[in-house]
């Protein structure tokens, strides 16, 4: 009995496999950096919207207002993320090792 080696095609799988493997993935440290500038940009398009407000420059308030409250939203939960964290962080730090 003959036993002949493995075809090309395992090749092809493993170029594949290994491809996806090199592309870098999002970190956590990746992830929070990017809702940050996107807290951050929310909150200076929210302080400009206030601004229009202000001075009278009104042309959709509804518009404004939602942009005022989707930058408060996104503070409120960053906020809350940060909190969680800082709890994980004081529970580790709690354990005995």
């Amino acid at each position: 009995m003959r036993v002949d080696g493995v075809s090309g095609d395992f090749n092809l799988f493993l170029d594949i496999e290994t491809k996806i493997e090199k592309e870098p993935k999002a970190g956590f440290e990746d992830i929070l950096k990017n809702f940050i500038a996107d807290v951050n940009s929310e909150l200076k398009s929210a302080g400009v919207a206030e601004e229009k407000l202000i001075s009278g420059d009104v042309s959709n308030l509804e518009e404004l207002m939602f942009q005022i409250q989707k930058a408060d939203i996104s503070f409120r939960l960053l906020t809350e993320v940060r909190n969680k964290a800082l709890e994980s962080y004081q529970d580790i730090m709690r354990m005995q090792v």
